[in-house]
């Protein structure tokens, strides 16, 4: 017996026009998440920006102050020159400036300076280590004589010697390695340790030019190393004087207080300075700059920059 066929009912959800609000709902809150994860990249965006350019002027506010200390330091070294006649350490060239206080234009902020300049012809300059790309002999055994006396390997003396003179050209020999600025140039020499190169950065320098020692300003170990017969004990016996006010006020007046008739006098010793190094660091807010530079002292003139770096 065939059975009467009843209508298939079919659900509410399956309806078109609720399956299309629906639809719409969800498309709707997809736009509205999408439009909050958009605002809020926006948001930090822009506040990483405000952060950056925050940052960014104080970086340059930093260094515009440091460019005022890098010339207040030629201002000093040029007034030195006009009243002494002689380069010594109780001079305010001399005199280290820390946490100094200064303001940034508008008086909105302040900043804080610490500073130093440092008589570089107090030091050894490895650059007469050699000649036309020749290694000289007599200013190797000098710098031999300082690295022992800081109880240093004295084959490190060849090594740099050997950098120096690669660096040069001449008539038996080409520039292999590029020129030398700082003492951080030669951190590629193997024996070089950061623990060493940080002791000899007091001792040595790199200066564009055969130079003297500043016998006002050098340590005992380099004026020990620099005068053959000047041993160790009596350089620091003549250095102690010397800080005590009692300065060399020229070449002639170093030897005779030596009180060793035997040491000739040589040409290597001076008592002024034209050659000085300053470091700078500015610290303004989050910010933390610093600055280098080497000051070229010569004549009636302010002291030329003949390099900076950051």
């Amino acid at each position: 017996m065939n059975m009467p066929r009843h209508p298939i009912h079919r659900g509410a959800g399956r309806d078109p026009a609720r399956r299309q609000t629906g639809v719409a709902i969800i498309a709707a809150l997809v736009v509205v998440a999408a439009a909050s994860i958009a605002s809020a990249t926006i948001i930090e965006s822009q506040a990483l920006l405000a952060d950056t350019l925050a940052g960014e002027r104080e970086r340059v506010q930093a260094k515009w102050l440091l460019r005022g200390g890098l010339d207040w330091s030629r201002i000093i070294l040029l007034n030195d020159a006009r009243r002494n006649a002689v380069t010594h350490k109780g001079a305010i060239w001399s005199q280290a400036i820390v946490g100094l206080e200064v303001s940034t234009p508008g008086q909105s902020r302040k900043a804080y300076f610490s500073g130093q300049i440092e008589d570089e012809q107090g030091k050894f300059n490895i650059w007469s280590l050699a000649e036309n790309g020749m290694i000289r002999p007599q200013e190797l055994a000098v710098l031999e004589s300082l690295l022992s006396g800081l109880n240093l390997p004295m084959s490190l003396a060849q090594s740099i010697a050997r950098r120096v003179a690669d660096t040069q050209a001449g008539p038996y020999a080409k520039q292999t390695a590029p020129g030398l600025r700082t003492l951080n140039d030669l951190r590629k020499i193997d024996e070089l340790t950061p623990e060493t190169a940080a002791i000899l950065d007091t001792y040595l320098t790199i200066l564009p030019e055969k130079t003297t020692i500043n016998a006002n300003t050098a340590s005992a170990e380099v004026l020990s190393a620099i005068v053959p017969g000047l041993h160790l004990a009596e350089a620091r016996d003549m250095v102690g004087q010397r800080e005590r006010g009692q300065w060399f006020n020229s070449r002639a007046d170093f030897f005779n207080r030596l009180g060793k008739p035997a040491i000739k006098s040589s040409k290597q010793i001076g008592v002024d300075s034209e050659w000085f190094k300053v470091t700078g660091q500015i610290t303004l807010g989050e910010s933390v700059a610093s600055m280098q530079a080497l000051l070229h002292r010569q004549g009636g003139q302010p002291p030329s920059i003949r390099w900076a770096s950051n």
